[in-house]
């Protein structure tokens, strides 16, 4: 029926049956150039649709209205004319005719749609630039048409992918998408939309190979061996990024943008070339735009990106090597405050665990298992997780740590080899790590006593600053409780929180952070009472402003109100907060000698059960044991303030042998800039890479040495 369409005239009728409210549209271009676009009901008859189209005609050609000059509409078929009174789901087919005021339409029946056209914007000579349609409609990114053009000029059939050169350095970019091919006919539908790149590309201008050539794979390992390359990385998600004036104030703004960052740790991982990639901090944004199309462009098949519970669009991604693993069998993703250990779980409901049931209600940590099958056809699961970072909470890390493993052995099933991946948060003396390492913990371990301590909101900066607005300005409301006698565990909780406030207000006034803050807006009086709330009200906190550390620091060290903190003032306060401490320290000995009491008294084990709670701790342990695949680094996290190892790969010790692990950077390129991240490093965190071999499964090694030629 397409020979009676002048001029191909096109009516992209689209079915939506699957949508909350099942439904139609219909979209066409008059005569006079105009679109048209209406949204029907899937069930009603196609008469009300074409009384409209009639009105809309009948005014697009000068009319009025329908009613002073009758317009026509019909739909014909092969097996003839369509009555009004036929429902949309049942009246439009491939191919049809609409005809209306004698000009016909050729019916395309669920047309690919694309709306838009986004990429990275920072387009920079050999790092490839991905484009991605957007507003898609009954296509996939592979079924659209792209165009890349430089300065005007079009560089040729590339596809999705760009890569610019250095000829290019200069000139701008433009991505089109010229719509795209219909799954059934191949017909290129919709019309294009551009992308015009708001800089011109550049040369990343550093030298990167202190960063990249530590991840360069060693030499091919037998054949005779199964060897995987397996590769954790905290990425540091931009959702994060309105932090990093306090966090990284070394950073520069113009390296910190994620179009050019994360491009960097996209080179790191195809550098690393591993069969597995495992990573945090994936904002969701960059996962479509960045992770996704790149990587699998390059031979991996990826999982879903996997979000935390919270509002911040960041969480967990991982990446396979496709000729490795063919096949994703299974994912899961699981939140880590939801303990399904029933032991733990009722444990936690005790009225002596209010605060960490209230810590629990609000973390958002989760953890991805994926289980694979192998180029043998055997099988492999992996986890991939990012634990709770406060360093107060260490006893949630231990709990978030048993529940990943359990459930992690669960989806893995008995014979399944197990790796495990991610930021854990802790370093090798930490309970966490010590517990993945032995296999086991006690319930008098100090993490449990310590992490006893941890309230919600209790060492926030924030919070501290509302306090202050409690102060009058008269001072009263200024002074704190001297008390630094423990008596029971309430006050051991507050002293604990007021020598974490005070050890956090001396960093800040101890080193020019050159945080961001509102101090410039500020105008000050005789008041420093006064003053402070001005900086409160600016946004400042002890963490991201001088003034509102001395001042801070001044009250817990029961100093006058001031804004500043003279030598003989840091030694005052240097000799209360030994007071504050020596007492903590005391309180905290007392507590941990009552759970350790309490621990012993523990019955014999129940070997059916990993977990046996009991006062402020639980006897935990593993089902199956795990080797730390990359030993235990000096530092993976290297920040001004903080320098510590917290990526692991852990792995299933009856399965495999770990052989290799990616050295660390040199020191010298880490603090050439002060700390990470920094213009070669474009994460706070490196990177960790190992290599595994699988104990058994030659057949599978074999296969693997063919695949890769």
């Amino acid at each position: 029926m397409d020979a009676r369409v002048a001029n191909d005239r096109v009516v992209d009728v689209r079915f939506f049956p699957d949508d909350d409210d099942p439904h139609v549209t219909l979209s066409l271009r008059f005569p006079d150039g105009k679109e048209t676009r209406m949204r029907r009901k899937l069930r009603e008859t196609i008469g009300a649709a074409f009384a409209r189209l009639r009105s809309t005609a009948a005014k697009r050609r000068g009319c009025g209205s329908a009613t002073t000059a009758p317009t026509a509409a019909a739909l014909s078929r092969d097996d003839g004319d369509v009555s009004e009174d036929v429902p949309h789901v049942d009246a439009w087919t491939e191919g049809s005719v609409m005809t209306i005021d004698g000009v016909r339409y050729r019916v395309r029946v669920n047309a690919p749609e694309v709306t838009g056209v986004v990429s990275v914007d920072f387009p920079m000579v050999g790092y490839p630039l991905a484009a991605t349609a957007t507003g898609t409609t009954f296509c996939e990114q592979d079924d659209v048409v792209f165009a890349w053009s430089v300065d005007g000029e079009e560089v040729g059939e590339t596809g999705r992918f760009y890569t610019p050169t250095s000829a290019d350095v200069g000139k701008r970019l433009v991505v089109e998408a010229r719509g795209a091919r219909h799954r059934e006919t191949g017909e290129v539908c919709g019309g294009a939309v551009t992308f015009e790149f708001s800089v011109v590309v550049s040369e990343l201008g550093v030298d990167r190979r202190d960063a990249t050539e530590r991840l360069a794979p060693a030499s091919a390992s037998s054949s005779a061996a199964t060897t995987y390359r397996i590769m954790t990385y905290n990425v540091l998600a931009d959702a994060y990024s309105h932090t990093w004036s306090t966090m990284f104030p070394y950073f520069a703004k113009d390296l910190s943008k994620a179009e050019r960052r994360l491009q960097l740790v996209c080179e790191d991982i195809l550098f690393a070339d591993a069969d597995v990639v495992a990573l945090q901090e994936v904002d969701k944004k960059w996962y479509e735009l960045l992770f996704e199309p790149l990587l699998t462009s390059r031979g991996y098949i990826a999982t879903e990106w996997a979000g935390k519970s919270g509002k911040t669009a960041e969480g967990c991604a991982v990446f396979f090597r496709a000729s490795t693993f063919p096949a994703i069998v299974s994912e899961r993703v699981i939140q880590l405050t939801k303990m399904r250990d029933a032991n733990v779980a009722r444990w936690i409901e005790e009225e002596t665990n209010v605060e960490l049931a209230k810590a629990l209600d609000k973390i958002t940590s989760i953890a991805q298992l994926i289980k694979v099958r192998t180029a043998s056809g055997g099988a492999l699961c992996v986890g991939n997780t990012h634990l709770f970072f406060h360093p107060g909470a260490m006893h949630v890390r231990v709990l978030q740590a048993h529940e990943f493993v359990r459930r992690a052995n669960e989806h893995a099933g008995e014979d399944t080899p197990l790796v495990l991946c991610g930021d854990f948060n802790g370093e090798p003396e930490d309970g966490v790590i010590r517990y993945l390492r032995c296999g086991e913990i006690d319930a008098s371990d100090e993490d449990w006593v310590r992490g006893s301590l941890f309230r919600w909101g209790g060492t926030s900066s924030r919070d501290a600053a509302k306090d202050i607005y409690y102060i009058l300005d008269d001072g009263r409301g200024y002074a704190v409780d001297a008390n630094v006698k423990v008596t029971n565990a309430l006050e051991l909780q507050r002293l604990n929180e007021r020598s974490i406030a005070m050890s956090l207000c001396a960093r800040t006034l101890e080193k020019d952070w050159g945080a961001t803050c509102k101090c410039d807006e500020v105008t000050e009086s005789t008041s420093p009472i006064v003053d402070v709330k001005k900086h409160v009200k600016a946004g400042c906190t002890f963490k991201n402003c001088h003034k509102v550390a001395a001042f801070t620091l001044r009250r817990e060290s029961a100093l006058e109100p001031g804004l500043t903190m003279t030598d003989d003032d840091l030694a005052a306060a240097r000799r209360a907060f030994a007071d504050v401490k020596r007492a903590a320290d005391a309180g905290l000995e007392d507590l941990t000698n009552r759970q350790r009491v309490l621990a012993d008294s523990l019955r014999s084990d129940d070997p059916s059960s990993s977990a046996h709670p009991i006062g402020c701790g639980a006897r935990l342990r593993i089902a199956r044991d795990l080797v730390s695949a990359g030993g235990f680094p000096e530092w993976t996290n290297y920040v001004g303030g903080f320098v510590g190892a917290l990526d692991y790969v852990w792995a299933s010790a009856r399965d495999f042998t770990p052989r290799a692990v990616s050295p660390l950077p040199p020191l010298t390129a880490v603090t050439e800039n002060v700390a990470l991240p920094n213009a070669c490093f474009p994460s706070d965190h490196v990177p960790i890479v190992v290599d595994v071999e699988r104990r058994t499964d030659r057949k599978e090694a074999r296969l693997r040495s063919a695949s890769r030629g």
